[in-house]
């Protein structure tokens, strides 16, 4: 991480930026990644990203001399590059807790199967809005005997929990579920528009 330190009328406002993907969490990426942004000026396209990312108001940013802006922009140039995702292994450990991926989508359940549906629903197809509450679809702790537990609805609520997990160590699984023959794909691949896949750029314009 990066840390800023910026003195606007002699009070000084501190934040942090990442640097690379592995500083991202779910939440922030969602926040960067789920509005289109085709016809936004590069400029501002960096602004907005330097004050999610950075959580930071934009009135500060716009208050910067260029020079350190420019430099700020720099230090997060990692957006522009590639992410690699981290290989999916066996599952996560986050918060003192371990969670499995539940890998074989064809052996999804119909509540699982109405889960997903439903969340695609509500974000209307945008899979990027609703990345926290899949995961508590695709990841699970085991039981004593060492399965998976069983799907219940009020798993979503472990939703807040995997919004702080790095993007780059459950990106893969996205790319999974839209690659891996899920039941649903035929129907949401069409409307999802072209979600990033592994080692695909995530451009949102900090540089040119």
């Amino acid at each position: 991480m990066l840390e800023v330190n910026v003195e606007i009328d002699d009070e000084v406002t501190s934040f942090t930026l990442p640097t690379n993907w592995d500083e991202v969490s779910i939440q922030e990426f969602a926040k960067l990644f789920s509005v289109p942004r085709d016809n936004q000026p590069v400029l501002e396209q960096a602004i907005d990203a330097i004050s999610l990312l950075g959580s930071i108001d934009k009135d500060i940013i716009y208050q910067l001399p260029y020079e350190e802006f420019s430099k700020l922009a720099q230090a997060m140039e990692f957006v522009n590059t590639e992410m690699i995702p981290e290989d999916l292994g066996e599952g996560v450990d986050i918060e003192g807790e371990t969670y499995f991926f539940k890998k074989d989508f064809s052996k999804f359940t119909m509540g699982e199967i109405i889960s997903i549906e439903t969340l695609l629903a509500q974000s209307n197809n945008n899979l990027f809005l609703v990345m926290d509450k899949l995961l508590c679809v695709f990841l699970r702790k085991k039981t004593n005997k060492g399965n998976l537990e069983s799907f219940k609805g009020d798993f979503l609520d472990r939703a807040p929990t995997f919004a702080k997990l790095p993007v780059s160590k459950v990106f893969n699984i996205f790319n999974f579920f839209l690659d891996g023959g899920f039941i649903l794909q035929n129907n949401t691949n069409q409307s999802l528009g072209n979600p990033p896949k592994q080692k695909r750029k995530q451009k949102i314009g900090l540089t040119k």
